[in-house]
């Protein structure tokens, strides 16, 4: 084994081994659970050889097999008599110097809510009852007294707003994934 590996290795592990943790957190809502996940997620890259590869493509990597392993963890635990309402939605994330301030020690709801707040209120009333409460845009449309092009655009403007708040608060991403597969795995 090549010191410099380990070296490599043992650096990239310490380095993004939090924010992962933080991530899967924001997934399954449970520390010790997260950590596991990570783990399990550092020793296969070790195993399958994938910690040569280029920083960007290994962060990339690594977030992506975190969050699928976090989505298999939790179809499992569905499976099981154990469910989500076992771990209501944090208040915060795990314990570490996080670079988002307090922004971490919001809720999910909290931090979605501030979202959809950044929206003009018919626009936000347009999304909320096509996206959370899973209406047709004909539905919407009869609701509202307005034309099908109108509910389209409404969307269109909505979503636009939402992904230019998200870059903004990455912290958005987990707590709307965390929002969605509580909603996935209660069902």
């Amino acid at each position: 084994m090549r010191t410099d590996r380990k070296d490599l290795f043992k650096h990239r592990f310490q380095k993004h081994y939090p924010r992962l943790c933080s991530i899967a957190y924001g997934y399954v809502l449970d520390r010790d659970e997260s950590e596991d996940i990570v783990q399990e997620v550092f020793i296969h890259i070790w195993d399958k050889g994938k910690d040569d590869l280029p920083e960007q493509e290994f962060l990339a990597y690594l977030t992506t097999a975190v969050k699928n392993n976090c989505i298999s963890f939790l179809r499992k635990r569905k499976d099981s008599p154990a469910s989500l309402e076992d771990y209501p939605l944090a208040d915060s994330h795990p314990a570490e110097e996080d670079h988002h301030g307090e922004e971490s020690h919001r809720s999910a709801e909290e931090i979605v809510e501030d979202a959809l707040g950044t929206l003009p209120p018919k626009c936000k009333d347009i999304f909320v009852m096509a996206k959370l409460k899973g209406m047709k845009y004909r539905e919407i449309a009869q609701t509202l007294n307005l034309s099908e092009k109108t509910i389209e655009n409404q969307m269109s403007k909505a979503i636009k707003m939402l992904r230019t708040y998200a870059a903004a608060n990455p912290l958005l991403l987990i707590a709307i994934s965390t929002l969605v597969l509580s909603i996935i795995v209660n069902s």
